[in-house]
């Protein structure tokens, strides 16, 4: 058996599919390109219409993100909305980020789903039944929040966010 390919360190991962969209090497249905995001059909769109936003450098979900890149994906993300209106007339629209396989992320490469909609189409509801929490549990969510965004979260590493909502939990 032959062992992994090597890549550079802070190089894309040879195996992902979307680098190698952005790279002209795998074949794609671009909508639009930029020069830090790419715009392109899914292989298996929900309907026609249904987008991929990609940034062009390798980010592996929305916690590698930049806020310049952040910019690009949003203003791509917004102009490939407009169109999708325009051309397909949706009843609707989502648009769909998701990081980490908890979330559905399949490609490990971060991506915005512009998704148009339909009354009564087959992807049906994407939100469950309301859950309940006491209003302590949501004033304690509210407090947690707003801390962590008052004093900045450069501190956000995967363990330590782990244990903090651990222990979150436990009180």
């Amino acid at each position: 058996m032959a062992p992994p390919p090597v890549t550079q360190p802070g190089a894309p991962p040879l195996d992902c599919p979307f680098c190698r969209i952005v790279a002209g090497t795998a074949p794609a249905r671009l909508v639009g390109a930029g020069p830090e995001v790419v715009a392109f059909l899914p292989l298996r769109p929900v309907h026609p219409g249904h987008v991929l936003v990609v940034p062009r450098r390798h980010l592996a979900d929305i916690w590698d993100l930049d806020e310049a890149t952040a910019t690009a994906v949003s203003r791509t993300v917004l102009e490939v909305a407009h169109a999708v209106r325009a051309v397909f007339r949706p009843d609707g629209l989502n648009v769909i980020q998701s990081s980490g396989s908890a979330a559905t992320q399949t490609v490990p490469h971060l991506h915005v789903h512009v998704v148009p909609r339909f009354a009564n189409d087959r992807m049906g509801p994407i939100w469950p039944a309301p859950a309940d929490g006491t209003p302590a549990e949501l004033d304690d969510s509210a407090r947690r929040l707003s801390e962590a965004l008052q004093h900045g979260h450069d501190d956000d590493r995967l363990g330590e966010r782990e244990t903090a909502v651990e222990e979150g939990d436990r009180q």
